[in-house]
């Protein structure tokens, strides 16, 4: 089964459990391996440079407010705190790190065998730092293709769990064998991405929700934030983003996009059998720094998982934060499109249905809906894209 982000296959061990015939496997193919990615990193090559002054205050300019459950445990360090108290075993067994630092992750960075196992630390921990990184994407396929600026904000959290709406008797016997609270170690995927027209205003929003982006076009679907600085709550238990609202709130959420999942969370079909609602109550503002690394980082590079192993399926630490969707939907133009989707709206369900429904496969929900999203960010900007996509980078 595919590790893609934080799989939801938790709901049905969940449900096994309770009726007595539980079992426990191990994963055996780290998602970093998946066919494909070597072959988009070849013709994508990271970036080993690092925002300049002027990037760097854009970053700062539109960092997004993070809006905590008064319970959150809070975003942390990746390097400072989570990687600093651990151990690092190589993937052939041969060599074995318990002081881990940034250069030695990054020298392991392409060993997919390779295991780093959190070890919580106990005291004060350091000020939580939030990665920012600005690219330059295409928004269609092809040389000719306008291209936007792009910036992008990971959160890194120590654990992750399910979601806060999974209960009921199958979580309840789950949690019998796992902590519903730490499904796995790190959270690192969990994404707030911002797209800036030629003038560089924010157009567009997309947050990364389980194995799944979802994205709106700020000023048409969702009001554009008055000072920049999207709100963005963080769900209860599972750390997933949703655009903030007061007040406690259920998210519709699926374990991976399929016809019938893009159905129920568009509000026209039933859910699926492996569905849970998120929870948000963003009630605090986190406090944060901004880091910055280089887009080769092991940050985002690392094949092998940055947390430990587990026996129930799932529970696997994961790679790199650059692993965070299917291969095929790797470039930008097609994560944005294949996550814009509106609920109670039937001309997306039409779409879905004559592409995701007749094929089964989301890169042809993605290729018709990109129309559709490109219809609405001209709406707030006719003039979203430029010619060139030089530096920051070439694509992402």
């Amino acid at each position: 089964m595919r590790q893609v982000l934080k799989r939801r296959s938790a709901v049905v061990v969940g449900l096994v459990v309770a009726l007595g015939l539980a079992g426990c496997s191990r994963d055996s193919v780290n998602f970093s391996q998946y066919p494909g990615f070597a072959a988009y990193f070849s013709a994508h090559p990271r970036s080993s440079r690092l925002p300049d002054a002027g990037e760097r205050a854009l970053l700062e300019r539109h960092r997004p407010r993070w809006q905590l459950p008064l319970s959150h445990p809070g975003a942390i360090a990746f390097y400072e705190d989570y990687i600093a108290n651990g151990t690092l075993v190589s993937g052939d067994g041969r060599a074995r790190f318990d002081r881990v630092t940034r250069a030695i992750l990054n020298a392991h960075r392409d060993d997919p065998g390779a295991v780093f196992t959190h070890r919580p630390p106990v005291g004060t921990v350091p000020p939580a730092v939030v990665f920012a990184r600005i690219d330059r994407a295409p928004l269609a396929a092809g040389a000719e293709a306008g291209c936007v600026t792009v910036l992008t904000y990971h959160a890194v959290f120590r654990s992750s769990g399910l979601p806060a709406g999974f209960g009921g008797l199958g979580a309840g016997a789950l949690g019998l064998l796992a902590n519903l609270d730490d499904w796995h170690q790190l959270d690192h995927y969990t994404a707030v991405t911002i797209v800036l027209d030629a003038a560089a205003a924010p157009v567009a929003l997309m947050l990364q929700q389980h194995n799944m982006t979802h994205t709106w076009v700020l000023g048409f679907d969702l009001p554009a934030p008055d000072d920049g600085r999207p709100a963005i709550d963080v769900a209860i238990r599972s750390n997933e983003l949703y655009p903030h609202q007061p007040g406690r709130m259920r998210h519709r959420t699926i374990q991976f996009p399929t016809p019938e999942g893009i159905r129920y969370l568009l509000g026209y079909g039933d859910a699926p059998f492996m569905s849970a609602d998120d929870v948000t109550d963003g009630a605090v503002e986190a406090d944060y720094a901004l880091g910055f690394l280089p887009h080769d980082d092991a940050f985002y590079d690392f094949q092998g998982r940055l947390g430990a192993r587990r026996r129930l399926p799932g529970r696997d630490g994961p790679p790199g934060a650059d692993f965070n969707t299917l291969p095929e939907l790797k470039p930008l133009y097609l994560q944005l499109a294949v996550g814009y989707w509106r609920e109670g709206n039937r001309d997306d369900l039409e779409t879905a249905e004559r592409s995701f429904g007749r094929t089964g496969d989301p890169i042809d929900f993605a290729r018709a809906q990109l129309p559709v999203l490109m219809g609405s960010l001209r709406r707030v900007s006719p003039s979203i894209a430029t010619a060139d996509c030089d530096p920051p980078t070439k694509g992402r």
